[in-house]
């Protein structure tokens, strides 16, 4: 063998190698390319699922907000959250029975609140728990229309956990406890 018969094969070698590493690094974009493209379906497939299952848990009455009205007074505030249950599509009739502050209660979680992260994080000093924050106790009625929600109905017993604006002096719910509909109902 020559010196040129060397040359020229190392020359074959180099350009093979070259060629080689060039479709390489094109077949490496186009799945690049594709990766990418799924992981962007994807990410829009997720997306539509969490906001439709946040839309139906709310349709369902799973996520329920209180449609309410702050007040001078907590147990107004809770009767007007209560009572305007009957604007949703679901609700077919409400009642109140028994509305009132539960002193004791009260007590038990503002101490349980006081010093907390969470009361920090919300800005509740404990002085504003001590004088702005107030659990009310409610009985009520209601029936639902279970071909629109799961929510269980009947005679419900129920706490709220309200707030007061110290410049507005109006009461809002911030807070409830499930309701409780397992209890057998009062003679009313």
């Amino acid at each position: 063998m020559n010196a040129g018969h060397i040359l020229d094969a190392l020359e074959m070698i180099d350009d093979q190698y070259i060629l080689e590493a060039r479709d390489r690094n094109s077949l490496t974009s186009v799945k690049k390319s594709r990766s990418m493209r799924r992981a962007l379906i994807l990410a829009a497939v997720i997306t539509a699922l969490l906001s439709l299952c946040g839309f139906a848990a709310y349709k369902f009455g799973w996520f329920d907000p209180w449609l309410q009205e702050p007040s001078a007074s907590p147990t107004e505030t809770v009767q007007s959250a209560i009572e305007s249950q009957i604007h949703k599509d679901y609700t077919i009739g409400v009642r109140v029975r028994k509305i009132r502050i539960d002193k004791d209660e009260t007590a038990r979680v503002a101490a349980m609140y006081t010093g907390s992260e969470l009361a920090a994080e919300r800005g509740w000093t404990d002085e504003y728990l001590a004088g702005h924050f107030v659990v009310v106790w409610a009985e009520y009625d209601v029936e639902y229309d279970h071909t629109k929600t799961f929510l269980d109905d009947g005679y419900t017993q129920q706490y709220f956990y309200l707030t007061q604006d110290v410049e507005t002096g109006q009461w809002t719910i911030i807070d409830n406890t499930s309701p409780n509909t397992g209890a057998a109902a009062p003679d009313a």
